[in-house]
Formats: C-alpha cells, sequence, structure tokens
C-alpha cells in the first residue's frame, strides 16, 4: 500500500456531482414471452451499463455480463408503465450486492463508472400531426420515456419545465432549430455536465427525433432518427447521452489499486468551505475511508485510503471542480491549486 502527500487548495466555486444509485436497474419485459432467467439477464445488464457507462448493446455484442453475474442478485420486483401509454411491457427491476457486482466487473475487465456524476439540461418538445410546436407536457409518451431510459441507465438530468421555468425569450422554436443562444444560456446558467435539446415530430409515417448534444466545451453533435415505437427511440437517444456522460470518467481494472495518501487542504476561509469539503469526502465514490488528522489556521489534514492509483485520483479530483492538480516538481508531494 502506497503512501503519498497530497497538497490541495480549495476551488471557491465549487460543482457538486450528483449521488446515482447504481445497485438497481431495470430491463423492459414482456412478462407473457420471457422466462424468469431471461428477464434476471437482461435485468443484470441494464445494471452493469448503468454501473460501467458501457450500453446495453455493446454489452450484448461483446457477451460481457453472463450466469457469474446472477448470484449478485438481492431481489427483484415489476414496475408498471402508465395505463395511457398503452404498452405491452413492464419494468422488471434488480436490486444487486453492489460491493460483489464491482469485483465481477473489475475480474471481467469492465471498466466502472463512478457513481457521483455530472448532470444533464434537457429540453424537449414535440411537433404534433397537425402542425403545432408544443413544449413536451411531462405525462408525454416523450417525456416519459427519455425520463425513464435516463433513470435506468444512471444519467442524472434536469428536465425543463415550461411551468414554472422561464428561459426568458427562448421558444421551443429555438429547440427544433438547435438555437446556439439557447445553448450557450443553459451553459452559462445551468452549468449542466450536458446540454440536450430534444425536436421529436410525430408524422403519419411514424416518429423521427433531431437532437443536438453539447459536453462542456466540445463541438455540438446533431443526430437524427427514425423510429416507430416511442420507447425505443428514446432508448436510442439516452445511449448517446450516456457515451457522451460516461466518457472520460470511467476507472478501468487496471487502475484500481489500494492506496493510502495524505491530503493537505489549504486555504479554507470558513466553515462553509470546511462543512462542502466533508460532503464531498463522504460522497467520493474513489475514497474508501478518510480521517480527519488536524484542522488549524486554514489548513485541513487528512489521511485517506483510495481505491484507485494516485493519478486516477487525481484526475477525478480534477474533474469534479472543486480542486485543480499542478503538476509541479515537489518530491512526495503532489500539489493542487485553486482552479480558475
Amino acid at each position: 500500500m502506497k503512501r503519498l502527500m497530497l497538497i490541495l487548495f480549495v476551488f471557491t466555486c465549487q460543482v457538486m456531482a450528483v449521488q446515482v444509485d447504481t445497485h438497481v436497474a431495470a430491463a423492459l419485459v414482456d412478462q407473457q414471452q420471457t422466462s424468469e432467467a431471461q428477464r434476471q439477464l437482461s435485468a443484470l445488464t441494464a445494471v452493469v451499463s448503468k454501473k460501467s457507462g458501457l450500453t446495453v448493446s455493446q454489452l450484448l455484442s461483446e457477451q460481457l455480463v453472463d450466469e457469474d453475474f446472477r448470484p449478485a442478485i438481492l431481489r427483484s420486483y415489476f414496475e408498471d408503465i402508465p395505463r395511457h401509454l398503452d404498452a405491452n411491457e413492464l419494468w422488471y427491476n434488480v436490486v444487486v450486492d453492489e460491493d460483489r457486482l464491482n469485483r465481477l466487473m473489475i475480474d471481467k475487465e469492465i471498466p466502472v463508472w463512478p457513481a457521483q456524476r455530472g448532470d444533464a439540461f434537457v429540453w424537449v418538445v414535440e411537433e404534433l400531426e397537425d402542425g403545432n410546436l408544443i413544449n413536451a407536457p411531462a405525462d408525454s409518451a416523450a417525456s416519459y420515456w427519455l425520463r425513464q431510459w435516463f433513470r435506468h441507465k444512471g444519467l442524472p438530468a434536469r428536465f425543463y419545465d415550461y411551468q414554472a421555468e422561464d428561459l426568458l425569450a427562448f421558444q421551443p422554436r429555438d429547440v427544433r432549430f438547435l438555437n446556439p443562444d439557447l445553448i450557450d444560456f443553459i451553459q452559462q446558467n445551468h452549468q449542466p455536465d450536458l446540454t440536450l435539446l430534444v425536436f421529436v415530430k410525430h408524422s403519419r409515417n411514424g416518429l423521427s427525433y433531431r437532437v443536438g448534444l453539447q459536453r462542456g466545451d466540445e463541438p455540438i453533435q446533431i443526430k437524427n432518427l427514425k423510429f416507430v415505437n416511442m420507447s425505443s427511440g428514446m432508448s436510442s437517444l439516452a445511449d448517446l447521452a450516456q457515451s457522451m456522460m460516461a466518457s472520460g470518467q470511467q476507472v478501468f481494472a487496471e487502475e484500481f489499486s489500494e492506496n493510502t495518501v495524505s491530503l493537505l487542504i489549504n486555504n479554507l476561509a470558513n466553515a462553509e468551505q470546511l462543512i462542502d469539503l466533508k460532503k464531498y469526502f463522504d460522497q467520493h465514490a474513489l475514497i474508501d475511508r478518510y480521517q480527519i488528522q488536524s484542522f488549524s489556521n486554514g489548513r485541513l489534514s487528512i489521511m485517506a485510503n483510495i481505491k484507485v492509483l494516485p493519478e486516477t485520483f487525481i484526475k477525478f479530483v480534477d474533474a469534479g471542480q472543486m480542486l485543480q492538480h499542478m503538476p509541479l516538481d515537489i518530491g512526495q508531494s503532489i500539489l493542487f491549486s485553486v482552479a480558475e
């Protein structure tokens, strides 16, 4: 077990991640046409997808989830779909032993996407068959399926509520035409990990969507898809969002390694910062446990056991935007400073 000194400085503009429950997920199943064993394997694949950031189709094509995963199931249950959506399927949920599943994933070299994740800001509009362009109601099929797929794929999201919020002069047409000014406004004022504008078109020939996805400063990605079933269409869209949000955030098998690090956090100006830092370390997915050693003159000393290589830990601390690594050669210390 390695011991390493990390010197950290507080980033005053803190961004806290959302904690995702990665020990439960569901598959969409037809109860009459599937066996219990088939349902279990489908739901286990959904859980592994949620925990890894790999899409279900990736896991299935590479046959990464097999019978070895079945003993990780603690319990299962069905969940109804709203009747007005006229669906024949049910959600089949499984709750798993998370530690056991983690070990299986590492053994099979499946990456782990830590449960602390950035969120997406999502605005959905629909063009009805009569040409009317509207904000998608919360109970519409498009809203329901996209929300559910985001939940089961482990994607935290804020869906724009046009009845409770007002994005100034922006209208559904700005979503339809992927107005860059709207994207900039959302990025600057809501600071999501991913901005997702969704235009769903209903026609006599079926359904289609045109979407714009932007993550941070990366160029916007524009995708179009025609589909017949709203559930499958929104699942494909959620897969796109999952792949983008998980990119660069996964921990691979070779990066897992128990290490002990000494953390020094400088420039604590007030009690609120101390409380926020404690919450940060309490919830950090890569910290197994930690103990506060001392606190004086704005400096906090912590001894922490981390689950990964120090280099991986530094990468995730940087990504959290609370602390920033300064790559200076100072012997056994790794320096962090205030992010600008």
